[in-house]
């Protein structure tokens, strides 16, 4: 929607184009025909798999992981990995053979990097790794709660790495950067139903679904580093990819500083006095952990593009659950 409204044309790979149709169908509406197609790319893995989809194009945003292999009925560390590895290094492989091409944007996460935990102050810098999650990420035997979720934090942490391995050997002629978002919040502009990650589980958190195996937003807020709202990630991805003078650069996407649970519920009871919301969560005594990110870069660059601040948390918050309330 953002590159659109700036006048581009966009064209989306997807896997499934029965299931992208409304989202075409909402810019056509928005903008008129002609501004936005679609493209399927049923393997991301596979050889090949994006050279089609790249012709001609100008720049490129990959958001695409491949999460059935961290978080399906039989987590593997290793398939993870490898998927994550093969999907960034693919786009980039394919992104040579495009001449036209002038910077790819490749989305990580904060958890690439470092995640919250309870008794534990921390200055996260872009450029230390989590080393920690892939580490337990092997350890874990496959029926292991966190072997999921700590498979993903290990895909992201690897893949990110050897991407820019891999640009600092091939030394490519467009721009490369990454963005790293923190819990993403916001109602999807994708019409279409299903299962949009962390807005549905705040969704489902809303509607009561507080069972920690069920829902991951529980955990996730147990403790939360940062919160974005969805409309400031697009703008870190949008000036990623248009900013002359950004390249090689990871890129936070972060707008409000870690809170605790209880702080998204007293914000929904306050703006929802007759809808019934659990109980606060019993906090540590250490409180909520300092999670400092130096994120001035990024700020600078959402003025550019969009003209304001960071989306705060209260509107965030409301903004993605203003269809059920």
């Amino acid at each position: 929607n953002e590159l659109v409204l700036r006048g581009f044309n966009v064209r989306g790979a997807v896997r499934d184009l029965k299931r992208a149709e409304p989202l075409r169908e909402k810019i056509d509406k928005l903008y008129g025909p002609g501004h936005f197609e679609l493209t399927l790319v049923k393997d991301g893995n596979a050889p090949n798999a994006y050279d089609a989809a790249l012709d001609g194009v100008q720049g490129v945003i990959h958001f695409a992981i491949d999460v059935a292999l961290s978080f399906g009925p039989q987590p593997t560390t290793e398939g993870a990995i490898k998927s994550s590895i093969d999907m960034a290094l693919g786009i980039l492989k394919a992104a040579t053979k495009v001449p036209t091409i002038k910077a790819v944007v490749v989305t990580s996460s904060v958890v690439a990097h470092a995640i919250p935990s309870y008794g534990k102050d921390q200055f996260v810098s872009v450029d230390q790794y989590n080393e920690e999650a892939v580490k337990i990420a092997y350890s874990l035997p496959p029926d292991h709660p966190a072997k999921g979720g700590m498979s993903y934090f290990a895909s992201k942490t690897v893949s990110e790495q050897e991407l820019w391995k891999w640009v600092d050997e091939t030394k490519p002629s467009f721009a490369v950067n990454t963005v790293l978002p923190h819990l993403v919040l916001g109602k999807p502009f994708n019409p279409a139903p299903g299962v949009y990650s962390t807005s549905s589980w705040l969704s489902w958190f809303f509607d009561g679904n507080v069972d920690p195996a069920k829902n991951p937003m529980v955990q996730s807020l147990q403790p939360c580093g940062w919160f974005v709202d969805v409309r400031d990630q697009a703008i870190i991805h949008i000036a990623a990819l248009l900013a002359s003078d950004t390249n090689h650069q990871k890129l936070w996407a972060a707008g409000s500083p870690p809170v605790s649970i209880n702080d998204v519920l007293d914000i929904w009871r306050k703006n929802f006095p007759d809808r019934k919301f659990p109980d606060n969560y019993p906090i540590p005594e250490s409180g909520v952990p300092k999670f400092d990110i130096d994120r001035e870069k990024e700020t600078q660059l959402l003025k550019r593009y969009a003209g304001r601040d960071w989306i705060p948390l209260e509107e965030s918050l409301l903004d993605n659950v203003k269809d059920q309330a």
